[in-house]
Formats: structure tokens, C-alpha cells, sequence
């Protein structure tokens, strides 16, 4: 009997220990939401490292700091991995002197000494970009425009939009994108525009494995069939998400102050969801060539890997 209570004590200690851990880990946004069956614990294939997401543990880790000349209060808005090289791209706000407000920087995913800033013969304040994978180039919005650059000298070379000021960019087959103060998102076509949701103020969106674009604005968070004839559905009346992503299989995550959210969309349309999946509220998320979740919290960067079970901490 007293064993058996020491047993139990000691698991008690061992799961407040590792509360403790993972509250240092990820800081002060995610907070435990579910309990553990005990006969779970003690089997072989539970997780005591890892953190459930969707129904999936992921085992998390630290990576580094992320090295850009950040101002006094670093801030990762967007974040994306070139899949081919394992290039991390982030926006950074530069230091109070520097003659631009926004910058996009670079880092290797696996040698972090690999490094650098995209900057060019004038000033650009690159912030919204996306990648496209296939020709492993990389499409940057700023206050002039759109230009891109390639994997091998990131010198900027003018795409189009001179002289305006890009709020989105987003990359499928296509280049699509929103101007400042301007209703509609614009696909480039071989130098012709077509325009969507043309009667909408965008801030931002992303599209889905179906070309679905899945946005918000003042007025929450929508779905937009662009291959479907149906009227947008609205999923969230929150309009404050801090950004919008897809992971590679084309399924589109958004994320908040309270945490990190999964679109759905059903096969009744009017019936698609938004459901959060985790309390981790990154400033920044992104997906990488194996479809795990690389996340920054300030300048430092995390990274959650799948593991081989399901038993493991919920969050």
C-alpha cells in the first residue's frame, strides 16, 4: 500500500514537473486544457514530451534565435519555408535608424549561421511575400510594388504593381495579391489582372488546396468558392486573426491571441468550420517540408515534429 502511494505521489510530482516545462517552453500563451487517464501515462507508447494537436503529438523543440536587426520590440508577422532548400523568410521590423520600416530577412532552417537581409539599390519595405516552391523563387510585396527574387543571389528584380503599396501577396500557379486601400484581390496573368471579390476590403487571405480563398476583414473570417456557385460562407466573426496560412497538404490554419485554429470545409459548404486545435498563440506560423509547424514567438523559433502516437498531453 504504501508503495502503490508513492507511486501515485511520484507520478503527481512527475506531471506538475513537466506542466512547469512546457509553461517555460512556450511561454505565457498556452495553458494546459485537458486531463490524462492515468493507465494512459503508464503505457509504452505515451508521449511524456510532446503536446497534442488535432488529435496528433507533436514533440517540441527550440530552435534558435532568429538573427535579423530587429527594433526594440521583435515582431515575426509572416513567416514561410522554400521547401527545396529549407530557407526560412520572416518580416522583421528594422531598428529605429534603419531608412526602411519593414524588411524581410533569411535564415537556413539547419545551419542558422546561413543568413541574411533582402535589400537591393533602393528602399523597398518588403512585408507581405510568398514563395513559390517549384521555381524556388520568392515574391515580395512592398511600397513599390511587387519583385521577386530567386534562391541564389536574393537580389530583387521588379514583377509588377509599380509604385503601390502591397498588402498581400499569395503565390498558386499565380501570383495573387491586394493593394492598399483598394477592394478586390489581383490575380497577375501574363500582364493582364483579373479581379476577385472586387466589392471587398481584404486584410488578408490565403487560398486552399481547392483554390478556395479563405479571408477576413472587418467583419470576420470567410470562404470564398471561386470553382462553386455559392455565396461566401462566414466562419469566425472575429476580425482580428493575426495571420493566415497553409500547410502542405493545402489545408488553411489561422491564428489569434488565444490560440491556433483549423479551417474545414465541409461538404455541405454552409456548414464549414473554424476549430482551434491548440492554446499556442504564435506571432508567426508556417509548415515545413514534412508538414510540421514552425512557429516564433518574439525572435525565437520553435519547431513541433509529429511522433508515431497519439498518447500524449493535451492542449
Amino acid at each position: 500500500m504504501g508503495r502503490a502511494l508513492a507511486v501515485v505521489f511520484t507520478t503527481l510530482v512527475l506531471q506538475a514537473l513537466w506542466g512547469s516545462v512546457f509553461s517555460s517552453l512556450l511561454g505565457p500563451r498556452t495553458a494546459a486544457t485537458k486531463t490524462v487517464d492515468q493507465a494512459d501515462m503508464d503505457g509504452n507508447e505515451y508521449c511524456h514530451s510532446c503536446i497534442k494537436i488535432d488529435n496528433i503529438c507533436y514533440n517540441h523543440t527550440y530552435l534558435f534565435e532568429l538573427p535579423a536587426p530587429f527594433d526594440e520590440n521583435p515582431v515575426v508577422e509572416i513567416m514561410g519555408i522554400m521547401s527545396k532548400t529549407n530557407i526560412i523568410f520572416y518580416t522583421f521590423d528594422p531598428k529605429f535608424h534603419d531608412k526602411e520600416y519593414s524588411k524581410v530577412g533569411y535564415v537556413s532552417l539547419y545551419h542558422p549561421e546561413l543568413s541574411g537581409v533582402i535589400s537591393g539599390a533602393q528602399y523597398f519595405n518588403f512585408r507581405p511575400f510568398d514563395i513559390d516552391h517549384t521555381k524556388k523563387k520568392v515574391y515580395l510585396g512592398g511600397s513599390d510594388g511587387i519583385w521577386v527574387v530567386d534562391d541564389i543571389d536574393y537580389i530583387p528584380i521588379y514583377f509588377t504593381g509599380k509604385s503601390n503599396l502591397i498588402t498581400n501577396v499569395v503565390v498558386k500557379d499565380y501570383v495573387f495579391y491586394t493593394e492598399y486601400n483598394r477592394e478586390g484581390i489581383f490575380k497577375y496573368v501574363d500582364g493582364h489582372y483579373v479581379v476577385y471579390l472586387e466589392d471587398k476590403m481584404i486584410n488578408k487571405f490565403i487560398l486552399d488546396v481547392d483554390y478556395n480563398i479563405v479571408y477576413f476583414n472587418v467583419s470576420g473570417l470567410f470562404i470564398s468558392f471561386l470553382t462553386k456557385n455559392h455565396e461566401d460562407v462566414q466562419i469566425s466573426m472575429e476580425p482580428w486573426m493575426r495571420g493566415l496560412t497553409v500547410d502542405m497538404k493545402g489545408t488553411v490554419y489561422a491564428w489569434h491571441i488565444n490560440g491556433i485554429y483549423k479551417v474545414t470545409v465541409g461538404e455541405v459548404l454552409s456548414q464549414s468550420t473554424l476549430k482551434r486545435v491548440t492554446s499556442i498563440a504564435p506571432d508567426a506560423m508556417t509548415f515545413d517540408e514534412s508538414n510540421n509547424i514552425i512557429y516564433s514567438i518574439k525572435k525565437k523559433l520553435y519547431k513541433l515534429t509529429k511522433v508515431g502516437t497519439s498518447k500524449c498531453f493535451g492542449r
